[in-house]
């Protein structure tokens, strides 16, 4: 399964920059538009988390970094979605901000 990767600078402090991808990624209708089986778990104290559905896997992470942090996100998805690899990427990177503004 092809992968990458999606990092996004947050000028939150990290405990509250994983609240608000928390609270984004369990609340993301869109989401569950393209896939309703879209499973999420988090580690609230290790500032770490996974979503799993039919079409992808994700996993989470906010890393301290200076002045802030930074989301970290790593996404498999399947060889036939490879081709919409950029668009998907693009997205993901524009909703990650969003829900940290």
């Amino acid at each position: 399964m092809p992968k990458f990767k999606v990092e996004t600078p947050s000028s939150h402090d990290p405990k509250e920059t994983f609240k608000k991808i928390k609270n984004f990624l369990e609340n993301a209708d869109d989401l569950k538009k393209i896939d309703s089986n879209i499973v999420c778990q988090f580690e609230d104290s290790t500032l770490k988390g996974s979503a799993k559905g039919k079409q992808f896997k994700a996993e989470i992470s906010v890393q301290e970094t200076s002045p802030h942090c930074t989301v970290m996100v790593e996404v498999e998805i399947p060889f036939l979605l490879s081709p919409l690899k950029g668009k998907i990427q693009e997205s993901l990177e524009r909703k990650i901000k969003k829900a940290l503004a």
